[in-house]
């Protein structure tokens, strides 16, 4: 057990005032450090996510959320890996507020970090005891850029969400160990289910109260504690958490048709040969981290070679090596703790198999993870020297190395975050980190064309359909590109390309509608827009659309009944009603395509 009384350095008691002034000006920096956010418009995720997504625009909604994956609203049909319905409701309440508003998302965004930051620095007090390296990692946490994806984009929330009812539920834990009341076991209990609803890696929590009870095992006086003894301890302390872990699975898997679906045909082998370099781009971009964005080039190994599978596992070795080396100078126990939140909360994210393959890693998997890295970082800076004069009641040294630190990973945060500013920003600094990578490839020409630079998208498409010719979205905005251009016979080649590489995909078919119209062929363009609005009808554009091509050939009743079901989904949005006015005003003539059935 962890003493109840908490330590300067020195083992000195604290002042309660000077803990108050410390974490707050923890948090105050931290705030300063990422304030630039606020600023920012919604980027990549957030508009289908918020700005677009019917179903957090109405309550009525909600109990969708516990039935449904949370991208239902663009892939229906598709297997999906994500269930958050806490996440969703989260969405709900600050839509309600907020609305298309990004000031006030990113403030709930920003407000939420802070929170997570005063949660390390309570953990990391009572796991040590101590208040220097509670501070310390802390401080070092709040500020550190390789959480710019989290805190910088609303769509990070899913981390910052999860963090909150993840350290509650383990702050509920420890608090329950310290006075063996139920009420505290019961609150753990409450967080954890909310956290497995915020984010589906809370799951690792079971395993990290059993490593916390492991490591922190009181052997009495024993030089080598009974491993069975040890293990009881720990799985007692853990097990209640294991039937919340069971029901999870069971519901999740009801309502995904499985407890995960694969996105990738690597074969274990390619996985084991490319997970050096996942953990040392972790740790790289943790202790390092220059050259940080959205996006990496980091994909899988088809054979072993030096630079990409036996140099990183060499560095890595090395790096446990030395951890290993000062392990009882800084406290056996408490590099235990280091590592235990460095390794369990980043196993779920090594199961690439359920990423797209250009998307393997991202830096915000590394929220919970880098509290480890945090508190060893503190660790080693608490003792580098043993003694000496005493600034704001702490040793000299530890104030000097942390103000240095902090002050240095706070400018590094300011220009990494600026990246976040809008889609353009974001992409084109992900474009010169990553230049391979389809996802950014695709977004930036996108953006590009949305700036009228079709040259420059052309150019950035191209060379990515050379490098991904089976890629179906880089077909599509191929296709769409040339659309714009009015070179419709290759607009229709592109498109027609999508469509073959991925039946799937509802853009395909809009954007095939809006060829045939150009050919004047409305019956077929009425087809697509059909077949769009079979494989998303969540869409209101689809509706509305497909109701515009209805309407163009005469078949007003059913251009009615898209209408409807695309102000369901969007009310009042003025060119849906615009265009329900005009075909009302019209006689209606049965098109000989015959009714729909969507609505």
């Amino acid at each position: 057990m962890t003493t109840n009384t908490l330590t300067n350095e020195g083992g000195a008691p604290l002042d309660p005032v000077q803990e108050k002034r410390f974490v707050w000006m923890i948090l105050l920096v931290t705030a300063v450090t990422y304030s630039g956010a606020l600023r920012f418009d919604f980027t990549y995720d957030d508009y289908p996510q918020i700005v677009f997504n019917p179903f957090i625009k109405a309550w009525n909604y909600v109990p969708q959320y516990f039935v449904s994956s949370v991208w239902k609203q663009m892939s229906p049909f598709a297997p999906g890996n994500y269930y958050r319905p806490l996440f969703l409701l989260f969405l709900r309440i600050n839509y309600s507020v907020f609305g298309d508003r990004p000031f006030g998302w990113h403030l709930v965004t920003l407000a939420l970090h802070l929170v997570v930051t005063w949660q390390v620095y309570l953990i990391v007090k009572k796991l040590t005891g101590r208040f220097t390296p509670a501070w310390l990692a802390a401080a070092i946490f709040g500020v550190h850029p390789v959480h710019h994806e989290t805190v910088a984009w609303v769509s990070g929330t899913t981390e910052t969400l999860l963090a909150v009812t993840f350290l509650g539920a383990f702050l509920a834990y420890l608090r329950s160990r310290e006075d063996s009341k139920p009420l505290w076991t019961a609150v753990a209990c409450a967080c954890f289910v909310l956290a497995l609803l915020a984010k589906e890696t809370a799951i690792i929590f079971p395993a990290l109260v059993f490593a916390t009870e492991w490591i922190r095992f009181d052997s009495d006086g024993r030089s080598r504690p009974d491993f069975a003894e040890r293990l009881k301890a720990a799985f007692a302390a853990s097990w209640i958490y294991l039937p919340f872990v069971f029901v999870y699975l069971i519901v999740r898997n009801r309502v995904l048709a499985g407890l995960g679906h694969a996105f990738s045909s690597a074969s274990v082998t390619d996985w084991l040969l490319t997970l050096p370099s996942i953990l040392l781009f972790y740790v790289r971009n943790w202790f390092f981290p220059r050259r940080l964005s959205a996006f990496y080039d980091l994909y899988y190994q088809q054979r072993l070679t030096f630079g990409h599978v036996v140099l990183p596992a060499l560095i890595l070795v090395a790096f446990l090596a030395v951890v290993w080396a000062v392990r009882r100078r800084l406290g056996s126990k408490n590099v235990g703790y280091a590592l235990a939140w460095m390794v369990i909360p980043l196993l779920p994210a090594l199961d690439t198999f359920v990423f797209h393959s250009d998307v393997l890693v991202h830096d915000r998997y590394f929220y919970l993870p880098s509290i480890g890295a945090a508190l060893l970082v503190a660790l080693a800076i608490e003792k580098a020297i043993a003694t000496g004069p005493v600034l704001f009641g702490q040793p000299l040294h530890v104030v000097s190395a942390a103000l240095a630190i902090v002050v240095i990973l706070s400018f590094l945060s300011t220009r990494t975050i600026a990246s976040w500013w809008d889609d353009y920003s974001l992409f084109s600094r992900a474009h010169q980190i990553a230049p391979l990578n389809s996802t950014v490839s695709n977004n930036l020409a996108a953006e590009m064309m949305s700036r009228r630079q079709l040259g420059p998208a052309q150019e950035i498409l191209e060379q990515a359909f050379q490098a991904h010719p089976s890629d179906a979205q880089i077909s599509m905005n191929l296709g769409r590109l040339h659309y714009r251009e009015d070179d419709i016979r290759q607009a229709e080649a592109f498109t027609l390309n999508a469509v073959r590489l991925d039946p799937t995909l509802a853009d395909s078919y809009v954007l095939l509608g809006q060829i045939r119209l150009k050919q004047n062929r409305p019956k077929e363009a009425q087809d697509n827009l059909r077949q769009a609005v079979t494989l998303n009808p969540y869409s209101a554009p689809y509706h509305t659309g497909y109701g515009m091509v209805l309407a163009l050939n005469g078949d007003c009743a059913d251009a009615t009944l898209q209408f409807d079901a695309a102000l369901a989904l969007n009310p009042s949005e003025g060119l849906t009603e615009l265009q329900k006015r005009r075909c009302a005003a019209l006689p209606s003539v049965p098109s000989s395509a015959g009714k729909s059935g969507q609505s």
